[in-house]
């Protein structure tokens, strides 16, 4: 195994070698750019799909029980928000062990597994009959699901040069948003599949599970875990890529982990006051993803219908977290954008908590799902953005999925069936975490002003110290300064 590593931390296999010698000329950079379109057609657009069905597979337990899941399975009172959470649990345990057999199979293989198991497991969930198995099936499918977007990320960091990760990685996420727009519709026409072989439920776990297993052995015909082994690319291209990509590590996007730095970052709020950004927008994103078709329905419509209405704020949450990756151009800061953001849930949640009406409470989703989105782009890119070296960068991740499964985890138990059809208490815990997420973005940009503040008025003095030292810094280097 080689002493490299990606720009966000994680060990490598050594890549395959190839003259460098043979790399056609390109002084415009028109075919670089070409071959890096094609990269995003095929590579990217493959992650993208796959993180489409993860959201998906996530979302149709909500969907099941629009279609009867509780009534035949014996479910009563909260049985259905442990069943929802208890895939977290595993799914935070799991991702360190996930993320060693990632390093060492690589992401090519190792993502293309578990892709295939989750759908199997999704499909086993068909032939559950009560509460205990589907907490059995929701317990593995967290633990699969471990690996996925650290699997995802470290192909793009192996793809993309560092200054490209941040848009690919706004785009990959971007997917959660999209399942939710189709996922909706396509549970709603398989429960008109009218086969007594399954439960109209079940042929909803079974169908879109059997879809990602078959995803998953097509994942592994088409990824790659380095330009030049894929087979999808001509060899200028390849070799084009390499090169690329091999002056990005000369930039210095390789340097190995600091133990010692890793210490320091521990203890830094700055990290977690950001981190928790996500963790208060996956309120309101798995509101959407589980809970929104349950709304929907409690207000009076038809399954079929409630279904097919989590598109709506499906597509307002699509767009919202599209069109984020601009507000910190727009707002001169990511704090800014943030309050933005945070602002609409804010809105949202008022809306569903004064209202009985139901165009109303459709329309505070969709303001609820624009927000929250968002702040899923922009709460991990203002952490990231903050990053001043691999060590940070693999901290700041780490803390920042973290607080995103803890975020699912709170969630899937704030609606509760003895709280329909108003859901007061959920809807109020959207509220409370649009305002804590405004909190803690104005603590984070609080420390971040008077940190550059402290850079300018008291820089410290590094002539004694080494070059490689020097580096090691990070974020204390004297000229780094934090992004606001």
């Amino acid at each position: 195994m080689s002493d490299d590593k990606t720009p966000d931390g994680f060990y490598a296999d050594e890549a395959p070698k190839q003259a460098v010698s043979e790399v056609p000329e390109d002084p415009s950079g028109k075919k670089l750019r070409w071959a890096f379109r094609k990269v995003d057609a095929t590579l990217l657009f493959v992650l993208f799909l796959s993180n489409v069905l993860n959201s998906m597979d996530r979302a149709n337990l909500g969907l099941s029980k629009v279609a009867g899941l509780e009534e035949d399975t014996g479910m009563k009172g909260s049985d259905f928000n442990v069943v929802a959470s208890i895939m977290y649990p595993s799914y935070l345990v799991f991702m360190l062990p996930s993320n060693l057999a990632l390093r060492k199979f690589g992401a090519r293989i190792w993502l293309s597994l578990i892709t295939v198991v989750w759908g199997v497991i999704n499909m086993c969930m068909a032939f559950a009959k009560n509460r205990t198995d589907f907490i059995i099936c929701r317990l593995f499918l967290g633990a699969a699901e471990a690996g996925a977007t650290p699997g995802a990320l470290m192909l793009i960091a192996l793809w993309y040069p560092r200054q490209m990760v941040t848009s690919r990685v706004a785009l990959f996420y971007s997917a959660f948003a999209a399942g939710a727009v189709i996922g909706g519709p396509i549970a709603s026409g398989i429960m008109k599949i009218d086969n007594p072989r399954f439960l109209h439920w079940e042929w909803i776990f079974f169908i879109e599970g059997l879809a990602t297993a078959g995803f998953g052995l097509l994942m592994f015909l088409l990824l790659s875990d380095y330009p030049e082994s894929s087979w999808l690319f001509r060899r200028d291209e390849k070799l084009l890529l390499k090169q690329r990509m091999d002056e990005d590590q000369a930039e210095g996007g390789h340097r190995a982990v600091n133990k010692r730095r890793l210490l320091v970052h521990a203890v830094d709020p700055l990290v977690y006051a950001q981190a928790l950004i996500l963790f208060c927008a996956n309120f309101g994103v798995n509101t959407i993803l589980t809970f929104s078709a349950i709304i929907v329905n409690k207000l009076g419509y038809s399954p079929s219908a409630s279904q097919a209405m989590q598109a709506a704020p499906g597509i307002c949450g699509f767009v919202g977290i599209l069109v984020s990756r601009y507000y910190p151009k727009v707002f001169k800061n990511h704090y800014f954008s943030s309050l933005f953001c945070s602002s609409w849930l804010v809105i949202g949640s008022i809306i569903l908590l004064a209202t009985t009406n139901n165009g109303a409470r459709i329309f505070a989703l969709c303001l609820l799902s624009f927000g929250a989105f968002g702040n899923v782009a922009i709460g991990p890119g203002w952490l990231m953005s903050n990053v001043g070296g691999p060590t940070r960068s693999a901290f700041g991740g780490a803390i920042n999925v973290i607080c995103g499964g803890l975020g699912g985890l709170c969630t899937s138990y704030i609606y509760r069936n003895k709280d329909a059809p108003r859901y007061m208490f959920g809807h109020g815990m959207n509220l409370f975490a649009a305002l804590l997420s405004i909190v803690v973005a104005t603590l984070a940009y609080g420390i971040i002003r008077y940190r550059n503040k402290r850079k300018e008025t008291h820089p410290i003095d590094i002539s004694h110290l080494s070059a490689d030292d020097q580096i090691d810094l990070e974020n204390d280097h004297p000229d780094f300064r934090y992004v606001e």
